[in-house]
């Protein structure tokens, strides 16, 4: 069995973006070794929602007094999301801004809305609550809320392509028009929270004559790791790959999505071991 040698990057070897360089002592001729990935661990820190992707933008039309509407104009914080944090993000926006009501005896304070994962039909559902017509009894109501002639719920208004791909709704409202009763609308397509499916790893010097992209060496899914934690991988078996022939001094790494773009990582505190072995003859 031929020995392998291992080298660790991890954030001293940060260069930036999501590219690392390891530097070695000395000149190596790459064509005589082949490289695999012995582990990796990072944390899941590129952002799903941001200005820039234009998929942090959506609407509520909300019932006021008599027969008219409000308007409010959300946009999500740069950041990761999950389905219930953008429904959290939904009802602490409209609590800030006035639009709820409380109970006097237990303090529970109630919006007209909810988003929610439904794993039964694979979708996302937006719920829309009907506002009664006068404040209930035993209950204070906000600064900004006021209430219908007519019982009706609130809107959901998706107004750009982008943030609806994230909860799997075309542009349009939601429901079509107020109803007097509790309304749950499901998502018509598959909802796509993250454009980032799996953690690509490429070499720079790398040569694989088999594969389309000659650098990648290893791809890491992430399913099940929540925003903000570590994701690990390690192979059960190691895949050497033959490098580039001609001297080096430094290899870079890069993470990338699954279409090799780079990895926006706000965390680039990483640990990648690589396995040098000698070619064999």
């Amino acid at each position: 069995m031929s020995v392998s040698y291992p080298i660790i990057l991890n954030k001293s070897n940060h260069d930036s973006g999501s590219t690392f360089i390891y530097r070695f002592g000395t000149s190596v001729e790459m064509g005589s070794v082949d490289i695999a990935l012995g582990s990796a661990a990072l944390f899941y820190s590129w952002r799903n929602i941001t200005a820039v992707k234009g998929n942090s933008l959506f609407k509520i039309i909300h019932p006021a007094s008599g027969t008219s509407n409000t308007t409010l104009t959300l946009t999500i914080p740069d950041g990761g999301y999950e389905i219930a944090d953008i429904n959290n993000f939904i009802k602490f926006y409209l609590i800030s801004n006035g639009y709820y009501i409380q109970n006097t005896s237990t303090s529970e304070q109630t919006v007209f809305v909810e988003l929610r994962v439904n794993p039964a039909t694979y979708q996302v559902e937006f719920v829309s609550y009907p506002l009664p017509t006068s404040l209930p009894a035993t209950h204070t109501a906000g600064s900004a809320i006021t209430f219908p002639s007519t019982s009706r719920g609130p809107q959901l208004q998706v107004t750009s392509a982008a943030f609806g791909k994230l909860i799997g709704f075309e542009i349009a409202s939601y429901p079509a028009t107020q109803t007097s009763t509790v309304s749950t609308t499901g998502s018509s397509k598959t909802p796509v929270l993250s454009d980032v499916q799996n953690v690509v790893i490429t070499l720079d010097s790398a040569s694989n004559p088999f594969a389309p992209v000659s650098k990648v060496i290893h791809s890491v899914s992430y399913a099940g790791v929540s925003y903000g934690r570590l994701i690990t991988s390690e192979p059960n078996e190691l895949s050497f790959v033959p490098q580039q022939q001609g001297f080096r001094q430094e290899l870079r790494i890069q993470l990338c999505d699954q279409n090799l773009r780079p990895l926006e990582l706000l965390d680039t505190d990483i640990t990648i071991k690589l396995l040098l072995r000698a070619k064999s003859n």
